[in-house]
């Protein structure tokens, strides 16, 4: 298969993907949803590669993890090919690792139809969709990011495994006293143990503490699963509301009122 269509829109979830092509059709602009696990190159006969499109739309529809980032990575990998993710403002900082490359670019916010139509027709024009300084801030929140991230795994790393028993059954709301049952020692142990793991932690105050725990922890560099494939109108008969590039999308983008989760798509 070669090229196709002029634009490609693809997300974690089917329904999405084909939603938000249907809203770009309706104003004008030729796109087509593809499979998320649908490879975007085929093999050429030279050896090569040829993409199954130029332009490739991607809305994360809140998953921007480890998974996600990692799937859109390999789009960057195949050449003449220009990538626009549509993310929430939240999401985006994770991006940051992949705006070094210029094949690819993010938009930020809730986006109307016509926007992204025309950010579209910037990636068909050779045209950058992100300001350079929006770029640069991205690159830099993500190295901060994960400067942070380390700083803090180090940290932790100092806690002795009592210290950070206490920290963990803190960190998921227990009393003091229901972390001294739990570990068989008095509450006077306990707060030992945490007058300590707070110098060590540099944390001001208890809860200070059980929110370093938590940042420590969050899921910046998780592998996180994509969620299976939805059905399609094949699946689910002709007339089912399941399949998101039938009737009920194309009635939706002509109302203007394309939801994608953590974006959405409106006319203005």
């Amino acid at each position: 298969m070669g090229v196709s269509g002029r634009v490609g829109v693809v997300s974690p979830h089917l329904l999405v993907a084909q939603a938000v092509a249907a809203a770009l059709r309706s104003v004008g602009t030729s796109a087509e949803a593809m499979a998320w696990e649908t490879p975007l190159a085929t093999g050429a006969p030279a050896g090569g590669v040829t993409p199954r499109f130029r332009h490739l739309v991607v809305i994360t529809d809140g998953l921007d993890n480890e998974a996600v980032i990692t799937h859109v990575r390999r789009y960057l990998t195949i050449g003449g090919v220009r990538v626009l993710v549509v993310t929430s403002a939240e999401g985006a900082v994770r991006w940051g690792r992949l705006l070094e490359s210029e094949q690819l670019d993010l938009l930020t916010q809730t986006t109307a139809v016509a926007q992204l139509a025309e950010a579209v027709d910037q990636l068909e024009a050779g045209r950058p969709v992100m300001d350079p300084e929006r770029r640069t801030a991205l690159r830099t929140a993500w190295a901060l990011t994960v400067d942070r991230q380390q700083r803090l795994e180090a940290l932790m790393a100092t806690l002795s495994p009592q210290q950070r028993r206490v920290l963990e059954l803190l960190a998921t709301g227990r009393r003091v006293s229901e972390v001294g049952a739990e570990l068989g020692v008095s509450s006077g142990t306990v707060r030992s143990h945490v007058k300590s793991l707070r110098a060590k932690l540099g944390a001001p105050t208890q809860l200070k503490a059980v929110a370093m725990y938590h940042q420590a922890h969050e899921r910046v560099f998780a592998v996180d699963l994509v969620p299976a494939p939805r059905q399609t109108g094949e699946e689910v008969g002709e007339e089912g509301g399941e399949d998101g590039g039938g009737p009920e999308a194309e009635h939706a983008a002509k109302r203007g009122e394309v939801s994608g989760g953590a974006v959405t798509l409106a006319r203005r």
